[in-house]
């Protein structure tokens, strides 16, 4: 069994990583040692370093307003999933919102992401937004609606997993306003509430 140290170490080494030059933010995290649920973000957005945990801003309040209505309070979730991200840092902004960090940038902390899910091994990983769930994909061309509201496996850095995936939740992101994207979502959140580490983890609930 690998030790509460060794995480610790990990999470000493990504907030002080500063491995891409073009990033407008320090490392923000949500590492949580053992647990057996991770979620992937894309990357914090501007406001996410001064609170210093992902999804601390508008976004937010959509996606714990998302997992509010399948009975799973924010701060239980902060306590029992992992936080991860696709990217640590605020990448900066672009004319239609956040720049999106770049293949290089991608790999650079891709190494903090594998470490997580090889420490953790979780039974179930949710996906959050487009660039998490190409991580996932091995055919990058797909839309959301081929994917959002289904439950895959996949062996992932080495461990065999469920992964649920949702989609982003800024405001920008017109399609969770679509009829068809409401529908989705909905069947996002059931399947989510349904697995079985969701059950333990997060709602108290017996497998029997």
């Amino acid at each position: 069994m690998r030790s509460n140290k060794e995480f610790s170490q990990h999470l000493d080494t990504l907030i002080h990583c500063r491995l891409c030059p073009n990033m407008k933010g320090n490392p923000v995290h949500g590492g949580i040692p053992g647990a057996k649920i991770m979620s992937i973000g894309q990357a914090p957005g501007i406001h996410e370093e001064r609170f210093g945990r992902p999804f601390a801003y508008t976004a937010g309040k959509t996606l714990f307003k998302w997992f509010a209505s399948i009975g799973i309070e924010e701060e239980l979730y902060r306590s029992k999933v992992n936080m991860s991200a696709v990217c640590r840092c605020f990448p900066g902004k672009a004319k239609s919102g956040d720049r999106k960090p770049d293949a290089s940038e991608v790999e650079n902390c891709s190494r903090y992401l594998r470490f997580e899910v090889n420490y953790n091994r979780p039974e179930l990983l949710i996906p959050i937004g487009k660039l998490a769930i190409d991580q996932l994909m091995d055919n990058k061309k797909y839309k959301l609606d081929e994917v959002i509201g289904k439950k895959f496996k996949k062996e992932y850095y080495g461990v065999e997993l469920d992964w649920i995936p949702l989609p982003h939740p800024s405001g920008l992101n017109v399609w969770n306003h679509t009829t068809e994207g409401k529908i989705l979502i909905a069947k996002s959140l059931d399947l989510i509430r349904k697995h079985p580490a969701v059950k333990r983890e997060l709602l108290g609930k017996s497998l029997k």
